[in-house]
């Protein structure tokens, strides 16, 4: 069983030492599974050098030293300090009773290898590596070598997705029960690696009773899926208003309608200027024109949920801020409908509706006052925060996407991949969370299915054409696909 909840370092402390399997156990695990990561990784014949700090992260080092003797594999180790926890002292003294010794020169036997195993320090740290732990963190980053760190990099902090001064950038983490906020959000996510969650035997009735953060399983999500009947028709799903796109940008309305049409909605009306309706009609000839310029127009229709902002440009702020204080439909505000109320305080307090927003970093920068550096260095906080703040369930874009609900439910997003640094991209996502609404789901679980489903499409597609390839205008089919196949 991997647990893809987030949890705060108190709560793996708890789990540790009240689980009711024995500790070394628990250690013999960890170790079984830094094994299984470097065979999966093709690195048990490459020369294995573990490191090794005082505490029990430097215990699961001396676990796996005496597993990798076991099985006749070329392994050394070095100690920053001499073990001090009865689990690492306990486990020094099996590799030294197989004939292991602590390597005397850290430099001499680093070059020898091809694969660092860092074992310095796990989920407790805090502060920053300092004295020998500084030093052998800056020699491995600088060395090239492969390296493999046991639950966390050395120097990350578990609870935060801050990046420190210093820490070990690994090229996978081995984190053992569950995600850390470091192991599962940029930036400090970068300096893991491939992340791997190692179940070592916490049983599951301590896991689920444990309190969790956050939540990384978009496969979870598919369980949320819209229902359809035999016995429906297009009203069942949907309308969708979407006021979007403008002359210059029509290519954002489709791409939102586009999306909200292959994802399930029954019906979309675009509500926009002639030269964009007329331009998406020949693209997209599903799509039902409106007059972008009647406040009751758009509500008569009675939209079950209403997408505003992509590619619209500011020409409509008045109607956007007409329909944030009127419309009773679940909302999402993406792009330029953002724009329209940054630094408008007023409309946040009115808006009746259960609201999605949608901002890219420089957008939520705009939105809360601070540089995009600072946004990014704290995305979980930044988003949770505003979330509360404001009421919105906030959908802060980029690599490891995070929704937050103002009721303190938070994802963080595992899906998708750099092919979708493409204009457009987020013109789909927006399309799809807006369709999922208009289909019936609550809004946190469209809020974070949608990003779930757009991170899979990139990856389907990547697997299909490649990183470089990935269309935009490609998403929507194959989150539809994922829809019905899975």
């Amino acid at each position: 069983m991997k647990n893809k909840s987030i949890y705060l370092s108190s709560v793996f402390k708890l789990m540790d030492e009240n689980c009711g399997v024995p500790t070394d156990k628990l250690m013999e695990n960890a170790a079984e599974a830094l094994y299984g990561v470097l065979k999966l990784e093709n690195r048990l014949d490459s020369g294995i050098f573990i490191v090794c700090g005082k505490g029990n992260n430097g215990g699961d080092g001396y676990a796996l030293a005496c597993l990798l003797k076991k099985r006749g594999h070329r392994v050394s180790l070095y100690a920053a300090q001499s073990p001090s926890s009865p689990l690492a002292v306990k486990y020094c003294m099996e590799y030294e009773g197989m004939g292991g010794v602590a390597a005397p020169v850290f430099e001499t036997f680093l070059d020898g290898c091809e694969t660092v195993v860092d074992c310095m320090f796990g989920f407790s740290f805090s502060g920053t590596l300092k004295g020998e732990y500084e030093r052998l963190c800056l020699l491995i980053n600088e060395s090239g070598k492969y390296v493999l760190a046991a639950d966390l990099p050395s120097g990350l902090w578990a609870d935060t997705e801050k990046a420190p001064p210093l820490c070990i950038r690994a090229d996978a983490t081995c984190t053992f029960t569950a995600h850390k906020y470091a192991t599962a959000c940029m930036p400090a996510k970068a300096y893991c690696g491939k992340v791997y969650i190692a179940d070592i035997g916490i049983p599951e009735a301590v896991l689920l009773s444990a309190p969790a953060s956050g939540d990384t399983d978009g496969e979870e999500l598919l369980k949320l899926l819209p229902k359809r009947s035999e016995d429906s028709h297009k009203g069942s799903y949907g309308p969708l208003a979407a006021l979007c796109g403008n002359d210059d940008m029509y290519g954002a309305a489709y791409l939102a309608c586009s999306a909200a049409y292959r994802t399930g909605t029954g019906l979309v009306r675009l509500y926009s200027s002639d030269r964009c309706k007329e331009a998406v009609k020949v693209m997209l000839p599903e799509v039902i024109g409106g007059t972008a310029d009647s406040l009751e127009v758009v509500l008569d229709r009675k939209p079950k949920a209403l997408l505003l902002g992509c590619g619209c440009g500011r020409t409509h702020d008045t109607l956007i801020t007409e329909l944030l204080k009127r419309t009773e439909a679940p909302t999402v505000l993406d792009a330029d409908g953002i724009n329209c109320i940054a630094g408008r305080i007023d409309l946040y307090r009115s808006v009746k509706a259960p609201m999605i927003i949608t901002p890219h970093p420089a957008e939520m920068a705009r939105l809360v006052g601070k540089t995009v550096a600072e946004v990014n260095a704290e995305r979980i906080k930044t988003a949770t925060e505003f979330a509360s703040t404001y009421g919105f369930i906030t959908v802060l874009k980029g690599n490891t996407t995070v929704v937050a609900s103002p009721d303190g439910g938070l994802y963080v997003n595992q899906s998708g991949n750099n092919g979708l640094a493409k204009g457009g991209s987020g013109d789909v996502l927006a399309g799809i969370i807006a369709s999922l609404l208009a289909q019936g789901v609550q809004p946190f679980d469209a809020a974070r299915l949608g990003v779930y489903l757009h991170g899979r499409a990139a990856d389907a597609l990547v697997k299909e054409k490649g990183v470089y390839a990935v269309m935009p205008s490609e998403l929507g089919e194959q989150a539809g696909k994922i829809m019905y196949f899975g």
